[in-house]
């Protein structure tokens, strides 16, 4: 009886040396949170709210504690607590933010790639589009907010010229990213597609760590992994290739090198132009990826020989013009990048940039050189899941050399300095925004600041709104800058509104902008010369809207999507009396790509319409100025690939199907004819159609691998 009494004081003494811990747990609207853990750091002592958000339980601990409170999709919470002070407690929960690369912004964004919900292409996309000849800006064309003109062939954005759009590989600026060619005839870009994993193209406010561009940029990225053992060797109609990786476990050497000749193509299908040597290309690409034990290391390097003779017409002379161009260039980057702890990262890179291009017309030699390098140091800071910033300098020097044998030699040499940075906050989990600012100094302009902010809004999963606003400027170009050093930098502002749906196979991007463009620059004479007065008084503006849907999901093995823009635009600028829309410039633009995969006979097939409204362009036979337009016109594209095996592939393409004609433009002569008529020429496609033809292998210990996304 002692003994059991004894047990009985013991345990009463034990309970009453317990305290109870009791509370009520809410999220920011005050609705109970169920199943949240609490608990005391360091103990096994703890509970789970019910129904509720009410929670329960007893501890010997005493004095000071740590109560910590977790809950699925709720960010934790940790309490410092007096267990003195026994009082039921209150704790609100807020909702776990996502990470910050689950919300994307859309204004101004088309993304392509392997990841990513928020994506318009694929790298397959971008290779397998009919009418696109594996040429990254051909397929861009076929996006909403971008145009690419059929006599040159470079990228256009939201109503700017071509000039205003800058390339970057790996965050490095790309000084030239087209092919070489005479007047009138579309160029390319310089790179093969199959080199990079993913493409960020802007259509407008795009990051503070970019600048020198009115319009847009073009980022390319090669991937950070080691890539495995592969041969793939091609044979087309106009050439051959042949690419090889190297792998050694940590590291990886990828070589990519092609060869083109026109001749005995042109023999075949004659095209419009009068060769006196058909086009010849001579290219190489490499890239070397290196794992380190603290970093990563990639290093780009590209070649690209060109050699073309023609004949070519010009309204200022009754007989055509003999032109001979040859061009070298070669391009070169490398960047490093690790994580040094702490939620830091570093990216160090540079690229060097070297173009030498002859070219002579009749008994005139017109070269010109260019040595372009960009240096860069950019820090990310992740502060936690909902706040990241970007700290960043940039160095651009860049030496143009233009040498006619008259008027003579004429250099121009830049040295551009920058620093940037930009935060991105999760305000919740609806709710993202991004505020940047850039400063850029150099010889004309001293000081530029450049404001950029951007908002996106996550109605729901599938459902986004975003906004972006930012200040851009970019210096004059070249055939400016060897005249007039100092011209100051034009200047654009950009407003744009987004609206992107995507939800099981089926995306929908809306997009309105508006862009005002101020100090551009003008000039006294028709044409640029050593005589010509230059000023920044220009100004103008482009406002528009596009539309994009796709659908990968309704027909089985059917792909298709559908992009329009609409673009109106007016500007000040050149040689110009007054606004006008641009002869750069279609009001409307309309693609549509279907891509059908027939497994019986193990082939796709894709096809592109495009449709292009008329341009305006100046008759200096009438009264007034750029008081004509162009008519629309509409090509038709096709291509088939059939796989023989898994392996080998056959290849066909054809641009222009059926074959329409269209007027770009005309070029008018400089002065009238004894008439009084100003002699014009009708600038058309250089051909009528493109057929290409091609066998594609590859040779790898992975059998499934093949060529078809590089086609």
């Amino acid at each position: 009886m002692k003994y059991i009494l004894s047990i009985i004081l013991f345990c009463s003494i034990q309970v009453s040396g317990q305290i109870k811990i009791n509370g009520n747990v809410t999220d920011g609207n005050k609705k109970a949170v169920q199943y949240a853990n609490i608990f005391i750091v360091g103990t096994y002592d703890g509970g789970t709210t019910d129904s509720l958000g009410n929670f329960s339980f007893m501890t010997y601990e005493v004095g000071n504690q740590l109560l910590k409170i977790t809950a699925i999709d709720r960010e934790s919470k940790s309490i410092p607590f007096d267990l003195a002070q026994n009082k039921p407690l209150q704790i609100q929960l807020q909702e776990q933010a996502k990470q910050l690369d689950e919300v994307v912004i859309q204004a101004g964004l088309l993304q392509a790639g392997d990841k990513g919900k928020n994506t318009v292409m694929t790298p397959l996309d971008i290779v397998t589009t009919a009418g696109s000849m594996g040429n990254i800006f051909g397929a861009l064309a076929t996006l909403p907010g971008a145009q690419v003109a059929g006599e040159n062939g470079r990228l256009m954005v939201h109503g700017g010229s071509a000039a205003e759009t800058q390339t970057y590989i790996n965050g490095i600026r790309v000084p030239q990213p087209y092919t070489s060619s005479p007047n009138d005839v579309p160029v390319r870009g310089r790179f093969s597609p199959f080199l990079f994993k993913g493409i960020n193209f802007s259509t407008g406010g795009y990051s503070a760590e970019y600048g020198n561009a009115l319009s847009s940029v073009l980022i390319l990225n090669t991937a950070n992994q080691i890539e495995p053992n592969k041969t793939e060797i091609s044979i087309s109609s106009v050439g051959a290739g042949l690419s090889n990786t190297q792998n050694w476990k940590t590291k990886s050497l990828t070589f990519n090198t092609s060869y083109t000749n026109l001749k005995p193509y042109s023999k075949i299908i004659t095209p419009n132009i009068d060769w006196t040597k058909p086009y010849e290309n001579a290219s190489g690409e490499l890239i070397y990826r290196q794992k380190l034990k603290a970093g990563f290391i990639r290093s780009y390097a590209s070649f690209n020989f060109e050699d073309m003779g023609l004949y070519q017409k010009n309204s200022n002379y009754t007989h055509p013009i003999a032109i001979k161009k040859r061009a070298y260039n070669s391009y070169f980057n490398t960047d490093y990048q690790q994580n040094l702890g702490g939620g830091w990262d570093l990216q160090s890179g540079m690229g060097i940039g070297y173009l030498n291009e002859k070219l002579q017309a009749d008994s005139m030699g017109m070269p010109h050189q260019e040595i372009a390098v960009h240096v860069k140091e950019k820090f990310t800071k992740s502060w936690n899941n909902r706040l990241k910033s970007i700290f960043g300098i940039d160095y651009f020097y860049t030496d143009f050399t233009q040498d006619f044998t008259s008027p003579g030699i004429r250099k121009e040499a830049s040295s551009i300095a920058a620093l940037y940075t930009e935060t991105t906050y999760a305000m919740n989990n609806n709710l993202i925004a991004k505020l940047g600012i850039r400063g850029t100094s150099s010889t004309a302009e001293p000081f530029l600041l450049e404001p950029r902010f951007s908002l996106g809004y996550l109605i729901d999963p599938y459902n986004q709104l975003s906004f972006a606003y930012g200040d851009f400027h970019q210096q004059g170009p070249q055939e400016v800058l060897i005249y007039d050093k100092q011209i100051k930098w034009q200047q654009a502002h950009h407003y744009i509104l987004n609206y992107y749906y995507e939800k099981k196979g089926r995306t929908v991007r809306v997009e309105a902008y508006r862009k005002t463009y101020d100090h551009l620059i003008k000039y006294d004479t028709p044409r640029i010369n050593s005589s010509s007065i230059f000023t920044n008084t220009g100004t103008g503006y482009a406002q528009g809207m596009d539309l994009f849907f796709r659908d990968n999901r309704s027909i089985k093995n059917l792909q298709y999507w559908i992009s329009y823009a609409y673009t109106d635009s007016k500007r000040n600028e050149t040689d110009a009396p007054f606004s006008v829309t641009p002869s750069y410039v279609f009001k409307h633009t309309l693609s549509v790509v279907a891509k059908y995969w027939i497994n019986a006979l193990h082939s796709q097939v894709s096809l592109t319409n495009n449709y292009l409204s008329g341009r305006s362009y100046h008759d200096p036979n009438l009264p007034s100025y750029t008081q004509r337009k162009t008519d629309a016109y509409n090509t038709l594209s096709a291509s088939w690939s059939y796989l023989i095996s898994q392996q080998k592939i056959i290849h066909l393409s054809v641009n222009n199907l059926l074959g329409s004609s269209p007027i770009y433009g005309y070029q008018y002569a400089d002065q009238p004819n004894q008439q009084g008529i100003y002699n014009r020429i009708a600038i058309t496609p250089s051909t009528k159609r493109f057929v290409f033809v091609g066998f594609f292998w590859t040779l790898s210990s992975n059998k499934k691998e093949n060529q078809l996304d590089n086609l």
